[in-house]
């Protein structure tokens, strides 16, 4: 699942927002931060930080890694949130729980599938509208966001 939102005209300290996005995962027991960088991406600045569930508990619909990057600069900028679920797909959980569980495993597996993993990441963008807001010398509009999905 993927997401990408690009903000324009706003004025925001993206180093800032950056520190507020890895402070969210750091302050997730179950994810531990495999991969930062910060630099430039044919010549534009980007900011990548990747992390990872070592839960050795991990059920279906659990987030299995999180991707978080910010490009451009301070007035045109966009911020992608990319996240994977351990068997993603409404089909691996329903398939898992019906072997497991019989005819309730498999509505258990097809309503568990995804959620986690969805949960956490609207708990990101929360997360990032919260930082933009503060960081920024303007105030978000809708004309200053635009939407993108996967």
């Amino acid at each position: 699942m993927a997401k990408v939102q690009h903000y324009e005209g706003l004025g925001t300290n993206l180093d800032n927002l950056y520190e507020s996005i890895k402070h969210v995962i750091q302050n997730q027991k179950e994810l531990k931060i495999v991969s930062e960088y910060k630099g430039f991406l044919n010549s534009i600045p980007l900011r990548s930080i990747v992390a990872v569930n070592n839960s050795p508990k991990v059920w279906a619909g659990s987030l299995r890694e999180i991707h978080v990057s910010i490009t451009g600069n301070p007035d045109d900028y966009a911020v992608e949130v990319s996240s994977g679920a351990w068997f993603g797909s409404l089909v691996w959980p329903g398939a898992v729980g019906l072997l497991f569980g019989g005819p309730v495993g498999l509505a258990a597996g097809v309503a568990v599938g995804g959620v986690m993993a969805y949960e956490f990441e609207k708990h990101i963008w929360e997360k990032v509208l919260e930082a933009v807001k503060k960081g920024s010398t303007m105030q978000p509009t809708i004309d200053s966001v635009s939407h993108y999905h996967d």
